[in-house]
């Protein structure tokens, strides 16, 4: 595959795999997670590191008129070599798409229906994250700073809350496929690993310098010192293992992890590291071009014996990937401080986990006294295709009038109303703000009125209320609660309250309520004074 596609345009174009690489498994790799202001922090500049070459463009909008145009922001590519296929979800959470979004917004466009289309861009991103969540081994969720972002654990458990109500839909749109009984069953080839990768903003600086936080772990190397006394880790390395403890102690008290790993939306291994900082850039940006530029024209030892091939050639690429040509690491990185150990780089990081899948031995993450083995299939890619494809049909665009109904049924607003208790806390505050503003509105109307009133004293008293009702009501629900207070009142007073405003020959008005005379004679609308 040359150059990345939208993962439609993929699943259509019927891709012909090279006969040596027909009947291996492939790993499926997903990214999601948030983008930084700067466009060289994209989620795509991670691929470009992973796969050695430039897959994704870092500059310009070229790169997502695909996506675009099919109406899908999950972008694919499949690199035969490695046996790695890429899903990228790109969504309002990256700054392009947010632009974007405020733009289609416009300027006169209500409190009440910029909270609309902004909750139906959320409900539309858990659907494309429980798509990647259905068919990936190995997720990397990506985040602009080096601190966990919490609003990810509302959004775990409101993935896994849909997740469970649509299993029974899910199951139903893969039941032919050619996978196995335990894939059907749980609409999954395996639990997903789920690592982290946050970027450093500048709070950290990972050096060996004086001064610097490099520093602190120096002392291994003092006169005298114990030659045989472990070595400390580096200051990102320490970041790391308390990113680690937070997250997997939030995870496990909100309860999105449980020790079996059958019953979760995800997991994480129990030892081996799942969390990955990225090193801040260089300060001199010319000298990082040129380091990169003097890698990429390197002649490698590995490039020169490029002799194996055949369905086992991802071995290769695996003691290749030791070295990365192209990286968005710094080079400040893989230097050793003082006393300090060696930082591994991200490829290192992320194809521990990817060699578990390509070697079939599935990931063992279940905890506890009597722990529960999961299921792990790891398919060939035309299986996989065959899957996505049902799943892309019921979940994303359907286009298949067999599977039309199943569409309607998971994507329609009965199922996903269940995302509404875990992501749409404002409009929930401003429900019940505004149903406890609403009856002292309707005591505020009906306070000092007679019987039978005018029109102007209807109008007056329903002034008198929307004054009161605006005091305490707040939020998304304000005005659709304020037009039902206007119909509550208009009911009210319509409804044996209303005076007859009619006006006799000697121009008093009539007293008594609003009536009709009887049909007596051609003067039907006389007023009764």
């Amino acid at each position: 595959m040359a150059a990345p596609m939208s993962l439609g345009s993929l699943l259509q174009s019927k891709l012909v795999e090279d006969p040596l690489y027909r009947d291996e498994g492939l790993c499926v790799l997903g990214i999601f997670g948030k983008s930084a202001l700067q466009p060289v922090s994209a989620k795509e500049s991670l691929v470009n590191t992973l796969a050695d070459k430039h897959v994704f463009l870092l500059f310009g909008p070229e790169e997502e008129a695909g996506s675009s145009a099919q109406g899908s922001s999950i972008r694919a590519y499949y690199n035969e070599e490695s046996r790695v296929l890429f899903l990228v979800l790109t969504s309002v959470c990256d700054n392009r798409q947010l632009l974007r979004a405020c733009e289609a917004l416009g300027s006169g466009t209500g409190h009440a229906e910029a909270h609309e289309l902004w909750k139906g861009c959320e409900k539309q991103h858990c659907l494309q994250l429980l798509y990647l969540f259905s068919l990936c081994h190995v997720l990397l969720l990506v985040h602009p700073t080096c601190a966990f972002d919490v609003t990810y654990d509302r959004l775990f458990r409101a993935l896994d809350a849909l997740r469970q109500k649509a299993l029974p839909l899910l199951r139903a749109a893969i039941k032919d496929c050619p996978v196995s009984k335990e894939w059907k069953l749980n609409c999954r080839p395996c639990p997903p690993r789920l690592l982290f990768v946050f970027q450093m903003n500048g709070a950290l600086k990972v050096g060996g310098g004086a001064g610097g936080l490099g520093s602190a772990s120096s002392g291994t190397d003092a006169p005298g010192g114990n030659p045989e006394k472990p070595k400390k880790h580096s200051p990102r390395r320490r970041l790391q293992h308390a990113l680690e403890d937070q997250i997997y102690r939030i995870f496990r008290k909100s309860r999105v992890l449980t020790n079996q790993s059958i019953n979760c939306l995800f997991t994480v291994p129990a030892n081996q590291a799942f969390v990955y900082v990225l090193p801040g850039p260089d300060e001199d940006p010319v000298g990082t071009l040129l380091g990169q530029l003097r890698a990429n024209c390197a002649l490698r030892d590995s490039d020169a014996s490029m002799s194996l091939t055949g369905p086992r050639r991802y071995q290769q690429m695996r003691h290749s990937a030791r070295q990365p040509s192209f990286t968005v690491e710094s080079s400040a990185s893989s230097s050793t401080g003082s006393g300090q150990l060696v930082d591994c780089t991200l490829k290192e990081f992320l194809w521990q986990h990817v060699e578990l899948v390509l070697t079939k031995k599935g990931f063992d993450d279940s905890v506890g006294r009597n722990p529960q083995p999961s299921h792990f299939e790891l398919p060939s890619y035309s299986k996989w295709a065959q899957v996505a494809e049902r799943l892309h049909q019921v979940m994303l665009d359907c286009r298949d009038e067999e599977l039309a109904e199943l569409a309607l049924k998971v994507q329609g607003q009965g199922l996903l109303k269940v995302l509404e208790g875990f992501l749409d806390a404002d409009a929930k505050f401003s429900e019940n703000r505004c149903q406890k503003a609403l009856p002292l509105a309707h005591s505020a109307y009906q306070s000092n009125l007679p019987h039978n009133y005018t029109t102007t004293v209807h109008k007056n008293q329903l002034a008198q209320a929307l004054r009161v009702y605006s005091q305490h009501a707040r939020g998304v629900a304000f005005q659709r609660y304020a037009l039902q207070l206007h119909d509550d009142c208009y009911k009210f007073w319509s409804n044996g309250h209303q005076l007859c405003e009619e006006r006799s020959l000697t121009d008093q008005h009539c007293v008594h309520k609003f009536h009709q005379l009887p049909k007596t004679g051609p003067s039907l609308s006389a007023p009764l004074a």
